[in-house]
């Protein structure tokens, strides 16, 4: 293995509970900086990763203090990384007696915490996703701890140093594996607000409606959604969901036409697969009702032109892209539903739908 990366190693993990020495913020090669946000847990640790961007006071550095050690201070765009055991950490920004962010840290994860100074002078620390910290700390560079950088800088040379022979191969391929599959099954709970547009399809286009005609309805139209649902930190969520869609038909043997208009509400369960990533694929199911209401022209009318309700459920799947505060939805929901009138007539709302939208986490 080449000196640097030895050095890398040496000066960036850091056992949680070693002192390290005040001095200048010095930053790491930008080979040193690749290695190291590829980098794995040791055996037996936990990673710590805690980066800083662009704030409100550049010029303010604030010391870290994990476990009440001082360890080390952030400019704006920089990061640094640490080994902690298993269990509890707590990490502090500014003063040692400031309110301290805890980690319950198991071996073998990665955890990543946002540092940011407010426009007071006040510092603030937040843990954030596995995928938000992966793609926010790309714009950050490493700090080297500066008091083993200072004794590596004073060592002497060897006066005839042979060549370090090339790094292998394959633990580089094996590290960078290894990265990428660590699981993010951990993201954050609050409140998001979906909204989605797509097409729906009836399962049954032609029906026998009222005096034994025929309606045909439109083969797909645009459907609407708005959901809101409340999403927990191990993926599951509950929340409610409008879903309406509307068909155009007309009558076999009369000139009959109108169209169709149904809406739906529903109680909706949700699993999301690795929360804590940037996509996350999801499966759920919803119950709720369903009505219905009918036009016609010129005079013939279905259920009277009157509204009819009933029973209806719904199962879904897709993927969320999802970052801190916005996402993207993709679905697929296949809904069961039969609309019946107070004169026994029925219309079978049943169908499949394909969606696409935007989601808005607070």
């Amino acid at each position: 293995m080449k000196s640097w990366i030895a050095f890398l190693f040496g000066s960036a993990l850091l056992i949680v509970g070693t002192t390290q020495a005040q001095a200048a913020v010095q930053l790491a090669t930008p080979e040193q900086d690749r290695y190291a946000k590829q980098a794995v847990p040791p055996a037996g640790k936990a990673l710590v990763y805690v980066y800083r961007l662009g704030d409100a006071r550049p010029q303010t550095s604030p010391a870290l203090w994990l476990n009440k050690r001082n360890s080390g201070q952030l400019e704006p765009r920089t990061y640094g990384m640490w080994a902690a055991g298993p269990g509890r950490l707590e990490v502090r920004a500014g003063r040692v007696d400031a309110t301290p962010l805890t980690i319950t840290c198991q071996a073998g994860r990665i955890y990543f915490v946002q540092l940011a100074v407010n426009a007071d002078g006040s510092a603030s620390l937040r843990q954030v996703p596995y995928g938000t910290g992966r793609t926010e700390m790309r714009a950050a560079r490493l700090v080297l701890d500066p008091a083993i950088a200072a004794r590596a800088a004073a060592a002497p040379k060897p006066v005839a140093p042979k060549p370090a022979p090339a790094p292998a191969k394959k633990p580089v391929v094996k590290e960078t594996r290894a990265a990428s599959d660590v699981p993010a099954d951990k993201g954050t709970s609050g409140v998001t607000l979906i909204a989605k547009v797509g097409s729906f399809q009836l399962a049954n286009e032609s029906q026998i409606i009222v005096a034994g005609l025929t309606r045909n309805f439109s083969a797909a139209t645009v459907a609407y959604g708005l959901e809101g649902e409340w999403r927990l930190e191990n993926g599951f969520a509950f929340g409610l969901e409008l879903f309406g869609h509307t068909q155009d038909y007309t009558t076999t043997g009369s000139a009959e036409s109108g169209d169709m208009a149904v809406t739906n509400v529903f109680f909706n369960a949700k699993k999301y697969f690795r929360p804590g990533a940037l996509v996350q694929p999801y499966i759920g199911v919803g119950i709720g009702s369903a009505t219905t209401t009918f036009s016609a022209s010129p005079s013939i009318t279905i259920n009277d032109g009157a509204s009819a309700g009933g029973f209806a459920m719904q199962g879904m799947t897709g993927i969320a892209l999802r970052w801190r505060h916005v996402g993207i939805y993709t679905e697929l929901k296949y809904e069961s539903a039969e609309i019946e009138d107070a004169a026994g007539e029925k219309v079978d709302a049943s169908g499949t739908g394909l969606f696409a939208g935007v989601s808005v986490q607070f």
